[in-house]
């Protein structure tokens, strides 16, 4: 980000802190600061700095550092489940199309937000799950998207899904998205409608090659 973008995020930090969400401020600095130096490149103080206030009124709201990212992972989470789930919703004709819809979807989020996807699931995320809501909302984006795996991997309604096939096509969308905003797909990273046409590409191919191969042995 230049100079002229980092002004323009501490000025709309600053706008939202006067008219009086000192939280809404921080979480939106936090964000173009992740986006410059990287979840572990900034400081509580920076934060407060990049949103206008003094260095102590982030605590009123945030504990220490990870308090706050994890306040952005949780809503991250939010608007990922909200993604996710309006991808579910969408008319597909079998339960496997649906899954690839959400497959599509949960690759696309990431491209679109890939500051908010990192600060959710790339490197501490751990650490702070303990904070405020985060494990709970990051345990309801995983559930949406196993029971969408679920259907659609059953071939027959009371087939048994085992957790390493779930985890296989899960591995599968989640690498697409890192591949995609860590620039190892080229243009698929900064072009939704590339992503979607690569992502379909791919789990179309793997879904035929399983198929042919048959069920696994249990």
């Amino acid at each position: 980000m230049g100079r002229s973008g980092q002004v323009e995020a501490e000025s709309s930090a600053k706008e939202a802190y006067h008219h009086g969400d000192l939280r809404r401020a921080l979480l939106d600095a936090t964000l173009r600061l992740v986006e410059q130096h990287g979840p572990q490149g900034f400081t509580l103080r920076a934060a407060a700095r990049a949103a206008g206030v003094s260095p102590g009124a982030p605590y009123h709201h945030f504990e220490d550092k990870e308090a706050l990212l994890a306040a952005v992972g949780e809503e991250g989470f939010e608007l990922f489940g909200k993604a996710l789930r309006q991808a579910a919703r969408v008319s597909a004709s079998t339960a496997r199309m649906r899954a690839q819809n959400v497959g599509v979807a949960y690759v696309l989020f990431a491209i679109e937000h890939p500051t908010r996807f990192r600060v959710m699931v790339g490197y501490g995320v751990q650490a702070r799950m303990k904070h405020g809501k985060l494990a709970v909302a990051a345990l309801g984006a995983y559930q949406l998207v196993r029971d969408v795996l679920v259907n659609g991997l059953q071939a027959k309604r009371d087939e048994v899904i085992t957790d390493a096939e779930v985890l296989g096509w899960w591995s599968v969308v989640h690498g697409l998205a890192f591949l995609a905003i860590d620039g190892h797909l080229g243009k698929v990273g900064t072009s939704t409608k590339r992503a979607e046409i690569v992502v379909r590409q791919v789990i179309t191919a793997m879904d035929k090659r399983e198929r042919a191969a048959g069920p696994p042995s249990r």
